[in-house]
């Protein structure tokens, strides 16, 4: 078994009903949200033969998905399965199992079998829930749910339609909760909302749960201190959810303020969980090998005397008694049987003590039993006669109370897993006291008290079936028994002390040789029993006491009383004899009372047979003089017990024929009852249906009338079937009509042509559709046939109905001349989009293209097609603010906008900026304003190339003024130096000659950079030819005031050199290089110039013209340095330039 109580796993609701149950379920469903989490499995009596309208009729119900199952089904939160017809079903984990019914109608119990997997397979998380229906099936699983810690709900009997199946369920083991369906998903879900708090809450506070054991055993008599917590906090739970009591404090005062609680919690823990043969392979154990031992070492006459302690509602103790009487039977032995059923449940003692149960009894039962032992009644099964007086139930707590004695079998299951050790070893020793030597216990599968070894040995495992050790037991008393459980004073226990100073000798003799006796104190009390007393005793229902004629049997108490009222002196004698039946038996005692020194009183109860002859002559015996008497009406009292015998046997003789005949209609009656719960959920369910097509029949009456339409129905031979009024202005119909042949009545449109479409569609089952004249010619009618299937499969005939379409045609008239002049519209659009060569577009209000022409899609680089429907800013998003911005504007103001310049790039160039020059204009719709027509065109060469002649006006003024500039400075500065007008021109006409070529240079470019390589080639390869000049560098390009500034150095140095340097000797050589030098602390340009070969020269004594307008040039325009330096073979000059600054990328 595997109960799982994690809180992890889904709660699972099953949900068993019957007769009735439709109605119920889906009262239950009205108080089920949208979306939950709890998992709802119904089963339901359903029949066989029949689909099933269930998953159809809740599914109009609820929101959440259902599901009729299939085999190995996982379940899933949120979701509703249906058990299919003709299946039972089980749960294992997560998935439902199905299986074909095996047994016949009248001993299916798919309920209680449902029932029985989830309570082994979910435990805790486990909700039972029986609704309306008849019979009991579902009690025994509903039952098991709730001794597995799960909870069971019950529909309110007086609002099910058939209150049978939740009466049983209240009946056998009690409901946790008993509400109208619609309120019982709203407590489960409350329930495991304060679960898991109430939990918590109580395990941190033992002082609550002592003041809890209390309080139960004041109002109860019944003190649970020695039970396991864990037992006592889950059930405390379960009220306390139930109650809706979330603070463990809040329960104990509503359990102070309420009194029926504790007995209610009460209950609870008792739990009375059980069934006839639980756990059948041990009690076959049982059958096999213990019965027929007990059986066989019983003297013939004899009693087996077997004690069930905790036995609940009986079952267990009416299982045993069958066992015990076959094997009696068997083997044909005379002896008797008695069995003591003991409880502290008053409520399932009176269940056993009726013996009447539910026919789910009939699953665990054998057939066999069933008819030898019990008899059929109209709600279930009686325990028969024979049976019945095996067992005595009565009041007792084994843990409290005087224990029977010479027992040959306790039977104690399933209690002890709910005690903690040191009352588990309590009980171990009682048990040991009651039985006999080598007697036999039979405790449940969970349990294995660590001291029940001490007194017992083991004999089967796994039946948990013990003997009792050899050795006489330590004597148990009422007062030492009791005061170990209920702290009673200790001066009773004092009394009772005196009862152990015989020796086991002395105690064995006079259990086995002596009368029957009984030891009462001054008071009354009883302070010990001898073990052959028990069979006079009986405990009585109510609080239990100790007096001596609170236990003894009923029969007995007046004589009792009478000798315990006789006057004796300290070892007196004095007796009654008595006459009559005990439990069932006919018995003859002599009571016998002496008082003893102590004051202490002992009662002999004899069998007055072997000493009718014998007795005492001075005792005080009233009945003495009467024997003469008594012989004759015993001999009267035979001849009418043979003459009764003979009417009996005659009687049994008549009764197994009425057995016979009762146990076949009992049968039939079953198959009956069975078969009528089908029927009556069928019935429900086609109730259900009908209703449904009842409203839908209202519903399409409703709508026929309300829309006022012509309709004619037919049947298959075309005769009127009905009709609504409007079809009156059309043909000449009367309700005198209904069934003639539509051929015979008179109608304003082509009959021949109707019926022949009626006709077709009959024959095939195809709709047709087609246009009529009136005669007249003034009205034109839309007729439409229609094939007429109730089923939806068969036809029956037809049904056509009539349209009027006259305004319609006249309107289709309109509208094809309207659509005629707006094709003319559109084409002559069309083909100004076409042929303009202007880009042109439309877009509607949100701001999506409606059409445009391929000049403005080519503009906005992509196809026409993907432009339509999409809006300007998936397309050229760069304008999309102020195309927006404008497209609003005009959509506000209804006013044009022209000329409007934008500016941005399209998906297609995205690096490219462009300029378009667009005109917005409002579009109507008829009078509603509905989109922006957009000119627009491209301008962005005309802009650039305006853009460009005015950069190149102000370059080439910037230009003309820097050149002035440089030949007015050139001029001064030659007319300081030079000392002839030759001189003069000369130096004049070699600069200017200079910047003539830099700006040929730069004229060549636009103006806009020359490759380095160009500007100093003309000024010294140029000049004075290769062999003389070495250039090396990268290829360049630097910018116009660069080329310039460059230039007019390398002229100045070239000039130089040919006066006082390289250039001025045959073998002087000049070698100029240039590279980029990149490093962490700039991006620098090296220009080198090295004069080899030349004349030694120092350097000036004062800065020439030359060289200041090389520094002022290179180092004032352009921020660079300048670094001459006179080495030995001639001149150095290092010129350091920004390179960012003076050069551009190639092909700019």
């Amino acid at each position: 078994m595997s109960r799982n109580s994690n809180t992890d796993v889904p709660v699972i609701i099953g949900i068993g009903a019957s007769a009735g149950g439709l109605e119920a379920f889906q009262q239950l469903l009205t108080g089920l949200p949208d979306t939950h989490d709890l998992i709802l499995i119904l089963v339901q009596h359903l029949d066989p033969d029949h689909e099933s309208l269930m998953p159809e009729l809740v599914a109009a119900k609820t929101k959440s998905p259902v599901h009729s199952v299939k085999d190995n089904m996982q379940i899933e939160r949120g979701h509703i399965y249906l058990i299919p017809p003709g299946y039972e079903m089980e749960i294992r984990g997560l998935s439902l199992r199905l299986t074909k019914f095996s047994s016949p109608r009248g001993l299916r119990r798919p309920i209680d079998r449902f029932f029985n997997s989830l309570a082994e397979e979910h435990g805790e998380n486990a909700i039972a829930v029986v609704l309306s229906g008849t019979g009991s099936d579902g009690a025994n699983g509903a039952r098991e749910i709730k001794g597995q810690g799960g909870l069971v709900f019950v529909q309110d009997p007086r609002q099910a339609k058939y209150d049978g199946m939740p009466q049983s369920v209240l009946d056998l083991c009690g409901a946790d909760v008993t509400s109208n369906a619609e309120e019982i998903v709203d407590v489960v879900r409350d329930y495991f909302n304060l679960r898991t708090g109430v939990h918590e809450g109580m395990e941190t506070d033992a002082e609550f749960l002592a003041r809890i054991m209390r309080h139960v055993r004041f109002r109860t008599g019944h003190d649970f201190t020695e039970y396991k917590d864990a037992t006592m906090l889950r059930r405390i739970a379960v009220r306390m959810s139930v109650l809706n009591l979330s603070s463990p404090n809040d329960y104990l005062k509503y359990m102070v303020e309420t009194k029926s609680e504790a007995d209610l919690l009460f209950r609870d823990l008792l739990i009375n969980v059980t069934s006839f043969f639980r756990d059948e392979d041990h009690f076959e154990t049982l059958k096999a090998e213990i019965i027929p031992e007990l059986v066989e070492q019983t003297d013939e006459h004899g009693e087996l005397r077997i004690w069930v302690a905790g036995c609940s509602t009986g079952e267990e103790a009416y299982s045993i008694g069958m066992l015990a009487a076959e094997e009696i039977s068997r083997v044909n032995k005379q002896c008797k049987v008695v069995i003591f059923g003991t409880d502290i449940d008053e409520q399932a003692l009176s269940v056993a003590r009726h013996g009447r149960y539910p026919d789910a009894i009939v699953d665990t039962i054998p057939a066999s039993l069933m008819e030898r032992y019990f008899k059929p009644t109209k709600d279930g099964y009686e325990v028969g006669p024979q049976l019945r007086e095996m067992v005595r139930f009565s009041r007792h707590s084994f843990i409290k109370d005087p224990p029977f004695s010479k027992l040959d079998m306790v039977s104690c299951r399933n209690v002890l897993i709910y005690l903690k050790d040191s009352l588990q070893d309590l009980t171990g020793r009682v048990f040991h006291y009651a039985l006999r030597e080598r007697g036999f216990l039979f405790l449940g599968p969970s349990e294995n008290p660590k001291s029940i070894l001490t007194y017992f040995d083991e004999i089967s495992a796994r039946a948990r079936i013990f003997r009792r050790k050899p050795g006489a037991a330590k004597p148990l008393n009422l007062g030492s028994l009791s005061g170990a459980v209920m702290n009673r004073p200790k001066a009773a226990a004092d009394k009772a002390a005196a009862t152990a100073e015989l020796s086991d000798r002395d105690r064995v003799i006079l259990n086995e040789f002596a009368p029957a006796y009984l030891h009462t104190d001054a008071q009354g009390d009883v302070i010990f029993s001898s073990a052959s007393a028990g069979k006079y005793l009986a405990i009585r229902a109510g609080k239990v006491s100790t007096g001596l004629f609170s236990i003894i049997a009923p029969e007995l108490e007046s004589t009792f009383r009478r000798v315990a009222r006789i006057e004796l002196k300290p070892g007196a004698v004095g007796e009654f004899e008595f006459q009559g039946e005990i439990s069932g038996r006919t018995e003859r005692l002599i009571v016998s009372a002496r008082r003893l020194d102590d004051g202490t009183q002992l009662f002999v109860i004899r069998d007055n047979l072997l000493l009718l002859d014998s007795r005492p002559g001075g005792s005080a015996d009233p009945g003495s003089a009467q024997d003469v008497y008594v012989n004759q009406l015993e001999a009267e009292l035979d001849d009418a017990k043979q003459a009764v015998r003979t009417t009996v046997e005659e009687l049994e003789t008549s009764n197994e024929e009425l057995k016979s005949s009762n146990e076949e209609m009992m049968s039939m009656n079953e198959e009956l009852q069975s078969a009528n719960e089908e029927l009556t959920t069928i019935n429900d369910e086609l109730q259900e249906k009908l209703r449904a097509l009842n409203q839908a029949n209202v519903d399409l009456n409703n709508f026929v009338q309300s829309a006022r339409v012509p309709s004619v129905f037919l049947d298959a031979d075309l005769r009127l079937l009905r009709f609504t009024p409007e079809a009156e202005r059309y043909f000449s119909f009367t309700e005198s009509d209904l069934g003639r042949t539509i051929a015979d009545l008179n109608a304003e449109i082509d009959q021949d042509r109707l019926i022949e479409l009626c006709e077709q569609t009959v024959t095939d089952q195809k709709e047709r559709e087609e246009e009529f004249l009136t005669k007249d010619e003034k009205i034109s009618l839309s007729v439409r046939v229609m094939p007429y299937s109730p089923d939806g499969k068969e036809s029956l005939g037809a049904v056509f109905t009539l349209q009027d379409v006259t305004e319609l045609r006249k309107a289709v008239r309109t509208a094809d001349h309207a659509k005629a002049l707006a094709d003319r519209q559109k084409s002559e659009v069309e083909q100004i989009y076409k042929h303009s060569p202007m880009a042109m577009g439309l877009v509607g209000r949100d701001m999506r293209y409606i059409r445009l022409n391929e000049k403005l899609a080519e503009i906005n680089g992509a196809p026409v097609s993907q432009h339509i429907g999409r809006r300007i800013r998936d397309i050229i998003p760069d304008v999309a603010d102020h195309t927006e911005k404008l497209i609003r504007t005009v959509m506000e103001t209804g006013k044009p906008i022209f000329e409007e310049r934008v500016t941005g790039s399209t998906l297609s160039e995205p690096d490219r900026i462009h300029i378009w020059e667009s005109d917005w204009l409002p579009f109507y719709t008829g009078d509603e304003l509905t989109g922006v027509s957009v000119n627009v065109r491209n301008i962005t060469e005309q802009v650039e190339t305006a853009d460009n002649l005015r950069r190149i006006m102000r370059e080439l003024e910037h230009r003309v003024k820097n050149m002035l500039s440089n030949v007015n400075a050139l001029i001064n500065r030659a007319g300081r130096e030079a000392t002839t007008d030759r001189a003069v021109f000369d130096t004049l006409t070699n600069r200017i000659q200079g910047l003539a070529k830099t700006h040929s240079l730069l004229t060549a470019e636009n103006w806009s950079s020359a490759l380095l390589r160009d500007v100093i080639e003309p000024e010294t390869v140029g000049v004075y030819g290769d062999d003389r000049v070495t250039l090396s560098g990268p290829d360049v390009f630097v910018t116009s005031e660069a080329t310039l500034a460059i230039g007019m150095a390398i002229h100045e140095l070239a000039t130089n050199a040919a006066k006082y340097g390289a250039f001025s000797s045959q073998d002087g050589h000049v070698s100029l290089n240039w590279s980029r030098i990149t490093d962490a602390r700039s991006d620098r340009l090296i220009i080198q110039w090295k004069e080899t070969g030349g004349p030694q020269i120092d350097g000036p004594d004062k800065t020439g013209f030359g060289t200041q307008l090389i520094t002022s040039t290179l180092e004032g325009s352009l921020g660079g340095t300048v670094k001459p330096e006179w080495e030995q073979n001639g001149l150095r000059v290092v010129i350091e330039l920004d390179f960012d600054d003076v050069t551009v990328s190639k092909g700019a």
